[in-house]
């Protein structure tokens, strides 16, 4: 008798919570009722180019449709506006919708690259033996020396050199005992005096020979500029021949930054501009040099040209082989130009960049002609000011770019302006868009969704989901549609005759013959190229690759609408 009850008791239970799920099954919030959902317009939350007036399943993914209205959130559908969008107090509080006001500012482009500190190449010396000898002396001992210009180097003796000062002396008495005369004397002091000095031996060394009637056994060697002895390849001791390198000397006062900039950012490097310069090693100091120098080449692996970067180096903290980091601020026009440098005009060194005068004069370190250089000369006191919008509040796929405008009282509008190139946080504007006109900066991509799911046009649909376009239009159900979908505006006969013309001649005058496609009912070539189908033997031509699916779910049906006779067996076989 326990047994029985317990039995009892147990099958009770069971059936009490097997009522309970059913019920909830029934009553849950997010199913909707079928018998119930007659009104309005539906659409698939996830593929909302579907488009029914009727409730059912997305035929592409097989989720519940939804009704427009209120998979908005709180939007009304301004159908007279196919760009406007007006979402409710509610409905902006949990986008979380934030705008800005677009106004005029200075704006400036960044390009940020590395580099390496380099000699001043204009300002190196190489020092080399002009005759034979032997090296005695060695005044520059170490490489890191710093020498001014005209000071020792080297003591060097060359019999050579001594037998040139012996035959001057000669021929110098030989001058003066003929005073009368200006003969072969004459001639062979001065080419003796010219051998001496192409050897090196100054004007003032040549003046101490004669004054002391005596030749010199050694010949010192001068520093031809100041600087730095960076490399030695002389000691003492050490025979040496015309030619045999001694020394080479860099004048640090001036070096050279070398950076790579990328061939998208080269249109806005100009000569003259400036640079700011910090070091991997002390970041917290700063340097600021300027563009010498746009090598005419690009390196095709790494897709860059170098870039010379003048800097001077009066204190010595830049060394040749440190990696530095520049920063090239470019200020921006109001038409997303680059600004002048404030050189144009002017003139300038080719191989001094850092001379540059108002005037065409010689170059007063090589005496070259200065170049002008070209472009308009532009005063610039202070930076131009631009209509910029937030680069936040710009929404884009690479090839477009567009804002949401605010138009009223939670009423959105998309808008595609003329953008010029990022600045920082903000892009140029140079159509579309005026001062003071406010933006949507924060929100905007939960509102492009909003446009997306009305229908509207947006940012990865332009045309819009609904009405024209290649997306216009939806499959019905699993088979057939047993009512019409919404209905939207066909594409001109043009294009469908465009469409169809790419059709090769016989699939086009059948595609022709058949007119619709079954599963839409649409014109065939108003989405595009038809598609050909092999339906149990015969060809059957779709408006879109989405009509698939529903034939290959009941063929059958399909061939009873085109009222398709079944395809007779082969001539000599035998029907299956």
């Amino acid at each position: 008798m326990a047994i029985s009850r317990t039995v009892i008791r147990n099958g009770i239970g069971a059936l009490v919570v097997f009522t309970i799920v059913l019920s909830a099954i029934a009553f849950w919030p997010g199913r909707v009722p079928r018998q119930v959902a007659g009104a309005g317009i539906w659409t698939c939350s996830m593929h909302p180019q579907i488009r029914m007036d009727h409730f059912d399943r997305c035929p592409i993914c097989g989720m519940d449709l939804i009704p427009v209205k209120t998979s908005t959130g709180g939007a009304v559908d301004h159908t007279e506006h196919a760009d406007h969008l007006q979402l409710s107090a509610h409905a902006r509080q949990m986008a979380r919708v934030a705008t800005t006001k677009i106004e005029l500012r200075p704006l400036q482009r960044e390009i940020r690259t590395v580099g390496k500190i380099e000699f001043d190449e204009t300002r190196m010396a190489q020092i080399a033996s002009r005759v034979d000898g032997r090296v005695d002396q060695v005044f520059a001992d170490f490489t890191g020396t710093m020498v001014k210009k005209q000071d020792h180097l080297v003591k060097l003796y060359s019999p050579d050199l001594v037998a040139t000062q012996e035959e001057f002396l000669v021929a110098t008495r030989r001058e003066q005992e003929l005073k009368s005369s200006t003969g072969s004397a004459l001639s062979l002091a001065a080419s003796a005096r010219r051998r001496l000095q192409l050897w090196g031996v100054t004007d003032n060394q040549i003046a101490e020979i004669l004054k002391t009637g005596h030749p010199e056994t050694h010949m010192i060697i001068h520093a031809p500029i100041g600087g730095t002895v960076v490399e030695k390849m002389v000691r003492t001791g050490q025979y040496v021949k015309q030619g045999d390198m001694l020394y080479t000397i860099a004048d640090l006062d001036h070096v050279w930054l070398i950076v790579d900039v990328y061939e998208t950012d080269l249109p806005w490097v100009r000569f003259g501009q400036s640079v700011q310069v910090t070091l991997e090693g002390d970041p917290a100091v700063s340097f600021v040099g300027q563009v010498g120098f746009i090598e005419p080449v690009l390196n095709e692996q790494t897709r860059t040209v170098r870039i010379r970067v003048i800097i001077k180096n009066e204190d010595r903290k830049l060394r040749p082989g440190m990696f530095a980091q520049a920063v090239i601020r470019v200020p921006v026009m109001p038409d997303g130009t680059p600004a002048p440098t404030g050189l144009e005009g002017k003139f300038a060194c080719p191989m001094h960049p850092y001379v540059v005068s108002d005037a065409q004069v010689p170059c007063r370190v090589c005496e070259m002609s200065l170049e002008k250089i070209p472009g308009k000369p532009v005063d610039l006191d202070q930076p131009p000011l631009v209509l910029a919008v937030p680069a936040e509040a710009v929404l884009t796929t690479g090839r477009r770019q567009l804002v949401y405008a605010v138009k009223g009282d939670g009423l959105y509008q998309l808008v595609e302006p003329q953008l010029g190139p990022r600045a920082g946080d903000y892009y140029p504007v140079l159509h579309g868009l005026a001062a003071g006109d406010e933006v949507v900066n924060r929100g905007n991509f939960l509102l492009d969704s909003q446009f997306q799911i009305s229908g509207k046009p947006s940012l990865l649909y332009p045309e819009g989901m609904v009405g024209g376009g290649r997306a216009g239009h939806d499959h019905g159900g699993g088979t057939l549609p047993t009512k019409d979908p919404v209905s939207s505006s066909s594409p001109s006969p043009s294009a469908t005759e465009q469409n169809l013309g790419k059709l090769p001649p016989a699939d086009r005058e059948a595609a022709r013959q058949q007119a619709l496609c079954p599963v839409t009912d649409k014109p065939l070539g108003s989405m595009g190229v038809p598609i050909k189908l092999d339906v149990e033997g015969r060809p059957v031509f779709v408006c879109c690759a989405g009509c698939t699916a529903v034939i290959q779910k009941d063929p059958q049906a399909i061939l009873k609408k085109l009222a398709l006779p079944k395809p007779s067996a082969p001539h000599g076989g035998h029907q299956k």
